[in-house]
């Protein structure tokens, strides 16, 4: 095609034609005008990299960034055969290289978003570089062939992977940073304690406690039925002194027994006193995954009617949280139940677990 006139577009180069005086010129190949679409500015939203969220944001161009690569896409569109590839950059930033080479990557599909929605059907590969080279923010735009584009596609796909995983282990670590951060400020959790209750049994009179006896040792209450003995002091108790799910029958009326033959002196009449025992509770984050085990040895009960997974022993990362023999597990990741019901939900999470310990051991 040509043009005559004193001022051509970018898109023609003059050519001398025998036997024409006046300049002549010709549209340029599609390639040279591509690449000279190429050198076009996108120019990007400014964002702070410190705030930024990945998952709400949205990384946009300005204006004239839009209108460059809406040139571009009609400039491909005229050979839908052409591949082409986009590599973002960032400047040094302060985030991290995970942070700046997804931000770098999230640019150069903007480019691509934006010559899709311009109706362009070539393959467009993207890829982020982050903080590559000291020439600052900018995406740059080639055409390339076919198999360098898949590769790149593939690259750029593990890449994000990995970036992906790196800020996710970041943000846990922050968060487990943040938890033993407080944990250290209100202190270790108190150990546990003992208080006593009394009162008089007459007739038929029940103490409305049934027991999980899971160790053979300790009965731990499991229930504290309306209506007993034992809710009608804690009708009357000050707070500190109400017998709850959880905690254990330490002596009746002075006498330490184990299991079943404690529980069988609630039998008595007359007077009594018992004397409960309250144990340290605390929470622990346990890693699971492949690399490592939980290092829990657990109690596993023939009766499924207890509240909680009975720990024998302990190793690795159980002990180091301070987990111990004869501790109980009373809650995962949130959830309360039978031991089994505690174990199905320990064996099923895929990630962190969250455990409520609770523990009668005398403090060293």
């Amino acid at each position: 095609m040509f043009c005559c006139n004193d001022q051509p577009r970018s898109d023609f180069e003059q050519v001398q034609i025998e036997d024409l005086k006046t300049p002549t010129y010709v549209e340029k190949p599609l390639k040279n005008r591509l690449e000279d679409a190429f050198q076009l500015n996108f120019p990007f939203i400014d964002v702070d990299i410190d705030t930024y969220n990945f998952d709400k944001d949205k990384c946009a161009l300005q204006a004239e960034g839009v209108t460059n690569a809406q040139k571009i896409a009609s400039l491909l569109n005229e050979d839908p055969t052409l591949c082409v590839k986009i590599l973002g950059y960032t400047g040094p930033g302060t985030a991290d290289g995970s942070t700046l080479m997804r931000l770098s990557l999230e640019r150069a599909r903007a480019i691509r978003t934006v010559l899709t929605e311009a109706g362009c059907i070539n393959k467009v590969a993207a890829k982020g570089l982050g903080h590559a080279d000291s020439q600052g923010p900018r995406c740059e735009i080639a055409l390339c062939l076919a198999p360098e584009a898949d590769a790149i596609e593939a690259e750029a796909l593990e890449l994000e992977t990995q970036a992906k995983a790196a800020l996710q282990e970041a943000a846990e670590a922050a968060e487990r940073e943040a938890l033993e951060a407080e944990a250290k400020a209100r202190g270790p959790p108190p150990g546990p304690r003992t208080f006593e209750i009394d009162g008089e049994r007459t007739g038929k009179d029940s103490f409305g406690l049934v027991f999980d006896c899971q160790d053979g040792k300790l009965p731990v209450i499991k229930t504290v039925q309306l209506g007993g003995m034992v809710d009608a002091w804690n009708s009357k108790a000050p707070l500190d002194k109400c017998v709850g799910v959880g905690m254990a029958l330490s002596a009746v009326n002075g006498h330490t027994l184990f299991g079943k033959e404690m529980i069988t002196k609630l039998n008595m009449q007359g007077c009594w006193t018992l004397t409960i025992k309250v144990p340290k509770e605390f929470m622990v984050t346990l890693k699971k995954g492949s690399q490592e085990t939980l290092g829990l040895d657990l109690l596993q009960s023939r009766v499924d009617h207890g509240i909680a997974l009975l720990v024998q022993n302990t190793s690795g990362q159980s002990a180091a949280a301070g987990i111990k023999p004869n501790d109980r597990i009373v809650e995962v990741n949130g959830q309360t139940g039978t031991p089994s019901e505690l174990l199905s939900t320990l064996l099923a999470a895929d990630a962190d677990v969250v455990l409520k310990v609770h523990s009668f051991a005398a403090e060293a």
